[in-house]
């Protein structure tokens, strides 16, 4: 196919934002996860559906604490899914899915882990067990509140202070390594006399050496004010110490799960949810957000990478497409061969993590556990991951962090003859998306729904506010893998 066809323009533009966002470099001293769900396409956010995230789950009206739970709701739901990767994983170069479940959610994988686990029991000492129940109370902390609404007690489970710093901090460093790997690539895939090109390769050479002390200065950041080394530190004496008994460690793991169960009372006896969040909170109105170019010579050096293979074989296209029924009860139309000439495109991206202090992923990678014989008879001997290249269980994954754009332009030759096809769609009710990015058309959070805009200018199109395109996960090892030197009757 010709590189001005809108199906291949997006995937190029694609692979090059995914390895941005996963792009090895010998001067970021973080792992770079390489598992990526896209959505298909993006689904649109204004910043006042995050502002629990900073404010919290009690307002200065009852309207407002309402509001507030329904929010945490929705994003609490949203995150909690597991992604489906058993027909849609590639290899180990570039691993992504596009988004999928499978069915199963994390919280309810979880509960069942801590509800059928044994845990070995070697007793420590009080003075480990005392240090133990510090650290993790530091990690996490469970708080009495007040609904304002009734008036009754209950307890929250949210991040403790030094988790609330570390991923802070991590998140600053974070945005300067995406911004590194943006200059880098940008420098690496310029080519020909473009007057684009030919800023990317100075922009690089002026700019990269400052760039790298930001991104240094945000690691001395992260260790001094995030508290890195102490975080990690804490994190390598649970471990240890859970390998000899982990009675205390699941009691607390209990204590804290039951805890974060809350209920929204606009969804009523349908709300059940546990408690999620985004760090930071103010992460949609703050400025470390990186921006993001492409352009028709991006497609020469990004394209023929194995994202090509993947969409071919995955039977994904990244077309322009309508999705949804609406008015019209049409179903997905996708249109490979559209023309996108002179194709250009920008916007902005952050990378937040996603925060459940319901759960301790740690647990997964200990070899202190295993399942007793009625998770085998329910769950037919699933595992929770069976840790092969291709993952089979339970909870073979989850994610970790999301990924968010605003200020998306795309600019070619022939938008104003698609942009009646796009409106033809999103007047009869439908949704029209390109690739992992929602255009426009209406869309729902809960119980809510509302219309997604754009507007076309000089020849391009601005799709307004900003949306979740994809997430990063975290892929689960083995699990359970206990010691094989733990005796059965050692676990209790």
């Amino acid at each position: 196919m010709a590189k001005d066809h809108s199906a291949d323009l997006m995937q190029a533009l694609v692979a090059k934002l995914y390895a941005e966002i996963t792009g090895n470099d010998g001067n970021i001293k973080i792992p770079r996860n390489k598992f990526v769900t896209w959505f298909r396409p993006g689904i649109p956010f204004v910043p006042d559906d995050f502002l629990f995230c900073s404010k919290g789950l009690i307002g200065s009206t009852a309207e407002q604490t309402q509001q507030l739970q329904h929010q945490a709701f929705v994003l609490s739901k949203l995150f909690d899914f597991v992604p489906d990767i058993s027909n849609e994983f590639v290899d180990n170069k570039m691993q992504q899915s596009v988004f999928t479940s499978t069915q199963d959610s994390i919280s309810s994988v979880y509960r069942d882990i801590l509800k059928y686990s044994r845990v070995v029991n070697l007793e420590p000492t009080p003075d480990q067990a005392k240090k133990l129940k510090k650290y993790r109370d530091l990690m996490s902390v469970t708080k009495e509140v007040e609904d304002i609404i009734t008036g009754a007690k209950k307890q929250v489970t949210e991040p403790g202070p030094i988790t609330l710093a570390y991923t802070a901090k991590m998140n600053d460093y974070i945005d300067a390594a995406d911004e590194y790997m943006n200059l880098l690539i940008d420098a690496q895939s310029a080519k020909g006399s473009d007057p684009e090109a030919i800023r990317r390769v100075a922009a690089w050479t002026n700019k990269s050496k400052f760039i790298r002390k930001k991104m240094e200065a945000a690691e001395m950041a992260w260790t001094s004010q995030g508290y890195k080394n102490e975080y990690e530190q804490m994190n390598a004496f649970i471990n240890q110490i859970t390998q000899r008994s982990m009675v205390l460690y699941k009691e607390d793991l209990l204590r804290k799960f039951n805890s974060a169960l809350l209920t929204s009372t606009n969804e009523g006896t349908a709300g059940d949810f546990y408690y999620t969040t985004l760090l930071p909170g103010n992460f949609a109105t703050s400025p470390g957000w990186v921006n993001f170019t492409f352009y028709d010579q991006d497609y020469e050096t990004h394209f023929n990478k194995s994202t090509s293979q993947w969409g071919g074989s995955a039977g994904v296209n990244f077309g322009l497409f309508s999705i949804g029924g609406g008015a019209s009860g049409s179903k997905e139309q996708i249109d490979t061969n559209r023309k996108a000439t002179k194709f250009r495109a920008s916007l902005s991206f952050t990378q937040v993590p996603i925060c459940r202090p319901f759960m301790d992923p740690g647990m997964f990678s200990m070899h202190g556990w295993t399942l007793d014989k009625l998770w085998d008879l329910n769950f037919s001997g699933k595992k929770v991951s069976d840790g092969t290249a291709n993952p089979k269980g339970r909870l073979v994954a989850y994610p970790i962090t999301a990924l968010f754009v605003k200020d998306v332009v795309f600019t070619f030759d022939e938008w104003d003859s698609q942009s009646n096809y796009v409106k033809s769609q999103v007047s009869g009710g439908g949704s029209v998306g390109w690739g992992p990015f929602h255009v426009g058309g209406s869309y729902s959070h809960g119980k809510e729904r509302r219309d997604a805009h754009f507007h076309t200018e000089g020849g391009s199109v601005k799709i307004d506010g900003m949306q979740l395109i994809g997430v990063i996960n975290n892929i689960v090892p083995k699990s359970p893998d206990p010691n094989p030197e733990i005796k059965d009757n050692q676990f209790v």
